[in-house]
């Protein structure tokens, strides 16, 4: 029966005096000896929130880099770790698991089963798999119960109070999903008790510590066994819950960066605003601490949207009403989670962010739950197996291109959005200038409604018409554009000269941070882009502004639309090659000395850096939780196919030590072009040297884009 649950979910209420009959603050008090903790913070003493981007009074600038917020963060995480407190003797486990049973429902399986998370410390749970089972690693949901004393039973729909039956719902939809008792509820208490009952006896044993403390230490063992499934991804793993399972799931979150998504649901109320702030330290054991601070609330070193922030850049959907009956005065959380999203643009992934504050009491209607749903699906796609992509080759063209479409889900997941806005493709002429056998006309078009960006165009001054063009990018050089046309720079690297003395229409862009596009700071600083374009990553931006490229020198006179290719050397080299891969326009792409495969690199955190330039800043979820990214630069070089990829690296490169591996890398995606008889389309040329382009790997390069690209005859370069 779980008509009694109703009244004790009130309990939680703002309207409620009476702390729960399994714990007294005065008794915990007399137990631990804890006296307040002297902690300081920019927090503390302030009534309003202290604003997330400001690191102290003493700074009153805004914070700008990943660098200076996962600083910020990490004392954040330090301070509410003083107020959670330690264990006593703690002694991990690994994350064994006694099965006592399962039922067969139609759609899924139920197990009922305990795991161990200390030697005398079980964590009774349901897991719940979908029928049948996966045979291959498939996202997977921790759900969290609110506070109702039958705990775990109520997300998977056995005794509800309320329509939160989160984890049926997400089976249904093909997650796994694993729901739990917290400590002080469900199997974890008396039969009949209340929540938190036996809390003294917790305490006896661990005085210094909570029950957050604890929550986030059997919520780690429930990953640590989840990842021992192998119908588990552990890149996919994700959090839900309502009211107490919402708080769970953002503080345990906070401590677990192997958590990839949460979605929370009335969830909290800031402390200084919340009418009944002895909700966590008296009315329950989670977090005694903060009473000592109750006279003078304001004083907390800490409050909720600082923990909340603590999950960026993952992605979190979160939702609040503002007539929450438990958690009361929540209007501030509209501008909260306005400011939260500045954090996320950050790390060029303010989309991963999902906040609605909007009227109603304590529940999520079943829309927003929907909602839910679908925003999960999509923040935690099911992976392919690329392990199996690499061990076996597709055997039809119909079989690759099953896969190309979920290896491309897989990329732009942690790339972002690649489409450049809808403008007319029109540039201006700035100046002109001879060449050596071609015309460099200056000119300038726009890659948004208000950025324009000068380029150089290279016209041969031969009367052919429609000609191939060239996209030129460069390399990590202050210089941008002007080195690739031969103005300044490093002579080998003179790819648009030669190419147009060749008989190329080449157009070269300044990239971000280069060039005359430089903004606020020295060249290849990324900060102010990503205050710009807080939903792009600067690879993201690379690549619409490269097909944004494409859109101006189609639109050139004498260029052969059919026949645009792209090439470039470092940074241009990753240019060229995602360009390639994801615009089919491109018909043959040349790139130089562009990376080392993820896999073998000692640095790939150059990827996602946290100063200075930052490709892909949304890898640093992965990077943090001690994973590898979840593709490889094979995986993106397959997306070329069955275009033309000319890859060339050199065995000493000083940028890229580990780049020669990529010569069989490379090689190892051949069998894509074998489908299409296209094995001439893909060159690999791996040689002596540093990180250069020498002039026979240029030759080389130029004979084959000539047999791609259609080009008859020679010309000199």
């Amino acid at each position: 029966m779980c008509l009694p649950c109703i009244l004790v979910c009130l309990g939680e209420g703002a309207g409620s005096a009476r702390a729960w009959e399994g714990f007294a603050w005065d008794v915990w008090h007399q137990i631990s000896g804890a006296q307040r903790p002297q902690l300081s913070s920019p927090q503390a003493g302030k009534h309003e929130l202290f604003p997330l981007l400001r690191v102290d009074d003493r700074a009153p600038d805004t914070i700008q880099t990943i660098a200076a917020w996962e600083s910020k963060r990490d004392r954040i995480l330090a301070v509410l770790g003083e107020l959670i407190g330690q264990g006593t003797d703690l002694r991990p486990v690994p994350p064994y698991v006694d099965s006592l049973g399962q039922e067969d429902l139609d759609t899924y399986v139920r197990h009922h089963l305990r795991i161990a998370t200390e030697p005398d410390d079980w964590i009774p749970a349901y897991l719940l798999v979908p029928k049948p089972v996966p045979t291959r690693p498939t996202p997977t949901m921790i759900v969290l119960h609110q506070t109702v004393p039958q705990g775990k039973e109520e997300p998977v729909g056995i005794c509800m109070t309320h329509d939160i039956d989160f984890a049926v719902d997400l089976v249904q939809r093909g997650f796994v999903c694993i729901a739990y008792d917290a400590i002080g509820f469900g199997a974890r208490t008396p039969p009949g008790a209340e929540p938190y009952a036996g809390a003294h006896d917790f305490y006896r044993r661990h005085p210094q510590w909570s029950f957050f403390g604890k929550m986030i230490w059997d919520f780690r063992q429930v990953v640590n066994y989840l990842e021992t499934l192998p119908y588990v991804d552990r890149y996919r793993i994700g959090t839900m819950g309502h009211s107490h399972g919402a708080y769970g799931s953002i503080v345990c979150a906070a401590y677990e960066p192997r958590i990839s998504a949460v979605v929370a649901s009335c969830g909290f109320t800031t402390l200084r605003t919340d009418p009944t702030p002895q909700r966590w330290s008296h009315l329950t054991a989670l977090l005694p601490r903060l009473g000592f601070y109750l006279a003078e609330i304001d004083a907390t070193p800490i409050d909720w949207h600082e923990i909340v922030s603590c999950l960026a850049p993952r992605p979190y959907f979160h939702f609040q009403t503002l007539d929450d009956e438990v958690f009361p005065a929540t209007a501030n959380q509209v501008p909260m989670m306005a400011e939260l999203r500045q954090v996320y643009g950050l790390y060029g992934c303010a989309d991963w962010l999902r906040a609605q504050v909007v009227p109603g009491n304590h529940g999520i209607p079943r829309a927003v739950r929907e909602a839910a749903y679908e925003w999960l699906s999509a923040v935690l796609p099911v992976r392919p197996d690329v392990g199996a992509l690499r061990a076996q080759a597709p055997t039809s063209v119909a079989h690759w291109q099953a896969w190309r479409s979920m290896l491309l889900e897989l990329v732009l997941r942690d790339i972002g959005p690649i489409t450049p806005p809808a403008l007319p493709a029109t540039y201006e002429t700035l100046s002109t200038a001879a060449g050596d056998g071609y015309e460099r006309i200056e000119v300038r078009y726009l890659v948004a409604a208000d950025e324009p960006v000068s380029a150089y165009l290279l016209m041969p001054t031969s009367s052919a018409d429609q000609l191939p063009g060239m996209v030129v990018f460069h390399q990590t050089t202050a210089a941008g554009k002007r080195e690739p046309v031969g103005l300044e720079g490093q002579e080998s690297l003179f790819f648009a000269a030669e190419l147009a003395r060749h008989g190329y229409v080449v157009l070269v862009p300044d990239s971000i941070t280069a060039g005359e596009r430089v903004v606020g700071g020295a060249p290849f600083e990324t900060s102010a882009v990503y205050q710009r374009y807080p939903r792009f990553s600067a690879l993201g931006k690379m690549i619409q502004d490269g097909r944004r490229a494409i859109d101006i020198l189609q639109a050139v006179p004498r260029v052969d639309r059919a026949r645009i290719g792209v090439m470039g050397h470092s940074l241009g080299a990753e240019e060229a090659l995602f360009v390639a891969a994801l615009d089919d326009r491109v018909q043959a792409a040349v790139a130089s000395c562009g990376f080392a495969p993820l896999g073998v690199e000692q640095n790939v955190e150059r990827w996602a850096r946290d100063h200075w330039f930052s490709y892909l800043p949304r890898l640093r979820v992965d990077l943090r939780a001690g994973r590898p990214p979840a593709w490889d630069f094979d995986l993106v070089v397959r997306l070329v196919a069955p275009r033309g990829y000319f890859h060339y690296q050199t065995s000493a490169d000083t940028i890229f030590p580990e780049a020669a591996a990529a010569q069989p890398m490379v090689e190892s995606t051949r069998a894509v072009w074998r489908l299409y008889q296209a094995n001439d389309r893909l060159h690999c040329l791996l040689e002596p040297g540093g990180h250069d382009m020498p002039r026979e790997a240029r030759q080389a390069a130029y004979r084959w884009l000539d047999q791609v690209m259609g080009l008859a005859g020679a010309g000199k370069r």
